[in-house]
């Protein structure tokens, strides 16, 4: 068995392991490092190093909104389940948190649930926070958070919504905003986007059509694993004639 020396190497075993019990699952949804959904169940993972009273502070939070919390942590080398073992899981379970030990040996990372979790009553609940987790993951078309990633823009709902305009841009040139809509952007946010723009990705040229600043091409690369997806979902899509402006398109 070998030493995981970074947290974000948790989270790949940690997300295969949910979604092989049929989670939907997405890192870095709110405060949250990993958020699985089934149906009506939310659960929330936390990923750390090692266990420390910051982590059961943040696990017991977490409970507010979520119907079970799990602690994951790497496996100890030198694991032994002597008394101090012991003592931790006692306090863990008196909290309701589950425990999910990830070990590894070359390329293969194993899972194991060391205790299950049972959320406590008498917890006071934030039913406006667990809408607001849920609709972020669900809003996500891809998984383009590494959960336990530190100091590296995450990538939201909104910030993907954007980015797919920035790979119909890069892919068929400039567009206006319906044109982009009718390629596939987003139905409500994409003029509001383009006219926000927050992340100074685009330009609008003075045919009203958007090209993608020195910054939107950055973006590209930033987040090449998802705009791959995107450049894929093109790919898919029956050959077509170039984009035709109407004429009669008002201002958008």
């Amino acid at each position: 068995m070998e030493a995981i020396r970074y947290e974000r190497e948790l989270y790949a075993p940690v997300r295969d392991h949910l979604i092989r019990q049929g989670f939907t699952v997405r890192g870095e949804v709110g405060p949250c490092d990993v958020v699985a959904v089934q149906n009506d169940r939310l659960i929330v993972v936390e990923l750390k190093r090692h266990l420390s009273f910051d982590l059961l502070a943040q696990a017991v939070e977490r409970q507010a909104y979520s119907d079970h919390v799990y602690l994951a942590v790497p496996k100890p080398v030198d694991f032994k389940e002597d008394k101090v073992w012991r003592a931790k899981l006692r306090v863990l379970k008196r909290l309701g948190l589950g425990l999910l030990l990830v070990s590894k040996s070359g390329e293969v990372y194993l899972i194991e649930e060391a205790l299950s979790p049972e959320t406590p009553g008498g917890l006071r609940r934030a039913p406006k926070k667990r809408i607001s987790i849920a609709k972020e993951l669900h809003s996500r078309r891809t998984d383009g958070n590494v959960g336990g990633t530190h100091r590296v823009p995450l990538l939201t709902a909104y910030r993907e919504a954007a980015l797919k305009l920035a790979v119909l841009i890069d892919t068929y040139g400039p567009m206006k905003p319906k044109e982009l809509r009718q390629k596939g952007g987003h139905d409500k946010k994409t003029t509001s986007i383009l006219n926000a723009n927050f992340y100074r990705w685009f330009e609008r040229r003075n045919d009203g059509r958007y090209v993608l600043t020195d910054q939107g091409n950055a973006a590209l690369l930033t987040y090449e694993q998802t705009a791959e997806v995107f450049r894929a979902d093109e790919e898919k899509l029956p050959a077509e004639g170039a984009v035709c402006d109407s004429g009669d398109e008002t201002a958008i």
